[in-house]
């Protein structure tokens, strides 16, 4: 008997989960991990914790960069607090949701990546070129999302400025002046403490602004992340291809976002699966099914399906 319990729902959702998702879900396994070491090793009276987190974060030096080169990907998934990871993917759930709707699913990883790398960049610049910074900067390091997720919010302001979001005691405010504050914000408080993070987070709100500019002139970025990232970032493959089209040219800049997997279905109805069709019909029915809707909209016989196939991999 299929058993749908939390862990094999996780294993789904690594597998066959949209990117956004996935994002979320890795930036949470590695903060579990992380404190999960950091209380053994408080336990057994070690520091080693820190020893990991120091491995995985962004340092501003040139020459612990060159020691550490990957700390430009890996410090975009790393965090210091509950309160830090709980809001940075809160944000990214929020404006990734409609970044996704608006201009297509697989663009959301290499969004996140640019936004993560340029606010790296623009944090390392920084330290190096004002004067500010130059007793600090040997041992300055940066962690967290917070770049990424600015390049998020800009992009889906950029993208859908006039789009509504209920605040709480507030009400409905359009996500335009949302990402204004956001930004006056960091660069008000460069000043006033955490000054690189806050850099950081002005760097990734440019990529975001820029990414989706480009997008609308015919550029899209997110090619050019999937050709690099095809050998190594396998988890986030996806089977689904994105076309943009430009609506309405004459009022409002809005895109339309289709995708397409291996068969199209009209129906938003999925057959169970039977012996006649063959496995890979199924799945991709049964995944054309999840890109219209959700995971949710599954049948139990579909999601005992999707399970099924993926312990036979």
């Amino acid at each position: 008997m299929y058993n749908n319990s939390i862990w094999e729902d996780i294993k789904w959702q690594f597998r066959y989960g949209t990117d956004l998702i996935k994002l979320i879900m890795v930036n949470i396994t590695l903060f579990v991990f992380i404190n999960l070491v950091q209380l053994v090793l408080f336990l057994l009276q070690q520091q080693g914790a820190f020893v990991l987190t120091d491995w995985l974060s962004l340092y501003a030096s040139p020459a612990r960069l060159l020691l550490q080169p990957w700390g430009i990907i890996t410090y975009m998934f790393v965090h210091e607090s509950f309160w830090h990871i709980l809001w940075n993917m809160l944000g990214l759930y929020w404006f990734g949701q409609i970044v996704q709707d608006m201009i297509g699913r697989p663009k959301i990883l290499p969004l996140y990546l640019l936004g993560g790398i340029v606010g790296g960049i623009a944090y390392i610049a920084a330290y190096n070129i004002f004067p500010v910074f130059s007793q600090s900067v040997a041992h300055a390091s940066c962690i967290g999302a917070s770049a990424s997720v600015m390049a998020i919010v800009l992009a889906a302001a950029t993208i859908a400025p006039n789009y509504e979001i209920g605040l709480l005691f507030i009400g409905p405010v359009r996500i335009k002046w949302i990402a204004l504050v956001y930004v006056l914000l960091d660069l008000i408080n460069i000043q006033n403490g955490n000054a690189g993070g806050h850099i950081a987070h002005l760097g990734g709100a440019f990529a975001g602004f820029a990414f989706v500019r480009l997008l609308q002139n015919g550029t899209d970025l997110s090619r050019y992340f999937y050709s690099i990232s095809d050998g190594i970032g396998k988890i986030f493959r996806k089977k689904e291809k994105l076309s943009v089209s430009y609506v309405n040219p004459g009022k409002k800049k809005e895109y339309a976002s289709a995708y397409s997997t291996t068969q199209q279905k009209k129906s938003n109805q999925t057959s169970p699966p039977s012996d006649k069709a063959s496995k890979q019909e199924q799945l991709d029915a049964i995944l054309d099914k999840i890109n219209r809707s959700s995971y949710e909209s599954l049948s139990k016989e579909e999601k005992e399906f999707l399970f099924k196939i993926s312990q036979e991999d």
